[in-house]
């Protein structure tokens, strides 16, 4: 029972995301709701008599609860990591580069993007 305790002072070691907000992240909102419903599936147990079903139960949730912690987590982290690298080098290559001349024959660079466009002269 202390070890569930102190299994969370190693959760800002375990997790391996480079944004540490969870507001933004499905993946992880699906499984803090499923870490409390076994939570709650854990208080449920501890108050049941020891006979076979709740002990099967009982040490299937707690396999959960750890496997939150020690692998869920730093799964999650990575996985989110990637997508962000992905979402963020797929703008780049969503902008479209093209060249115009004025009348000054002076180069101008159109940037365009999805939200906005952006002029550079040279």
């Amino acid at each position: 029972m202390f070890v569930a305790i102190l299994i969370l002072l190693a959760l800002p070691f375990t997790d391996t995301s480079n944004v540490k907000g969870n507001a933004y992240n499905p993946l992880y909102i699906l499984t803090f709701w499923l870490f409390v419903l076994n939570f709650l599936v854990l208080m449920w147990l501890g108050s049941c008599h020891v006979e076979p079903p709740f002990i099967l139960a009982g040490q299937i949730a707690t396999v959960y609860y750890f496997a939150h912690f020690l692998i869920i987590i730093p799964i999650f982290g990575i996985i989110h990591n990637i997508l962000s690298i992905i979402g963020t080098s797929w703008k780049d290559f969503s902008s479209i580069e093209y060249n115009t001349q004025h009348q000054d024959k002076e180069e101008v660079k159109h940037i365009v993007y999805s939200s906005n466009t952006r002029t550079i002269k040279n």
